[in-house]
């Protein structure tokens, strides 16, 4: 989705800015040179109503993005990474019924906005809920700007991996602090896409076994991706190699190639993978 405003500027950086109950996170970008110049990234230590995200994203634009960079922005790109969401095959779309989408696992207010990101490459929308006080916040600061749900690119860039992967079932996991994305495919199909709030390893591990179980895949065969906040000494990842051999870490070498500097700036594309993305 786009929200426009009239800008005559002609600026040449671009913002990225990724918004979740649990954290938020942001990099601005010289489009010209492809070199990250500011980033930020925290987290919560509590689930944040929108309110108080907003808050946090005033504080962190103020304090961590430089005013030389902030005057020369070009573009604005923010994801939400919320369970406010659902995927819905083309054949069965309208944006007259929106709303229906989403209201048998959504609580919507009447205050709500549901907006929609078109998945071309699967012939699908992602109907979801953007926060619509961060949306206006945004507009004021910037002007026109560009959202999409963080589902939107995960399924993508789980589109574009899958068809380089030869094994028959594949499962992405993307983590977050306290919520995880899940993408499930068979023989190159895409079978679900998911996302689940979790409060312990055991919590994790759990989900992504109910859903291969329920998919009827075969954990003994299975090929898992991983990205986001997750590493080989944590808890979550020794929880899925006792059952999930077959794990290895999601390709980000496309960022490594258009962004030239992230190990400079001690970024991690495969933590970052949402944020990232945006900006290319």
């Amino acid at each position: 989705m786009v929200q426009r405003k009239d800008s005559q500027q002609n600026q040449s950086y671009k913002l990225s800015i990724l918004i979740a109950q649990d954290g938020l996170s942001f990099c601005s970008l010289n489009a010209q040179e492809n070199t990250v110049e500011d980033f930020y990234s925290t987290t919560f230590s509590k689930l944040l109503d929108p309110e108080q995200i907003l808050e946090e994203l005033k504080r962190a634009i103020k304090f961590n993005l430089s005013e030389e960079n902030l005057a020369d922005i070009k573009s604005v790109y923010i994801s939400y990474a919320n369970n406010l969401y659902s995927l819905v095959p083309q054949e069965y779309f309208s944006e007259d019924q929106l709303t229906d989408y989403l209201k048998f696992n959504t609580k919507i207010l009447k205050t709500d906005f549901i907006a929609y990101d078109e998945l071309k490459n699967l012939e699908a929308n992602c109907v979801y809920i953007p926060y619509t006080n961060i949306n206006n916040y945004l507009f004021e600061q910037f002007g026109e700007f560009n959202y999409n749900h963080s589902s939107t690119l995960f399924i993508d860039t789980c589109l574009a991996e899958v068809k380089n992967i030869n094994t028959e079932e594949v499962v992405f996991v993307q983590v977050q602090p306290s919520r995880f994305d899940i993408c499930c495919f068979k023989n190159g199909k895409l079978l679900l896409a998911n996302s689940f709030e979790y409060f312990t390893a055991e919590d994790f591990i759990y989900f992504v076994l109910f859903t291969a179980e329920q998919l009827k895949l075969n954990t003994e065969n299975l090929q898992l991706l991983l990205s986001g906040s997750i590493k080989e000494t944590d808890d979550t990842y020794n929880y899925l190699y006792t059952y999930i051999k077959e794990i290895s870490f999601l390709n980000t070498s496309f960022l490594t190639e258009k962004i030239s500097n992230l190990s400079q700036k001690g970024i991690n594309p495969k933590h970052n993978l949402f944020l990232l993305s945006n900006l290319l």
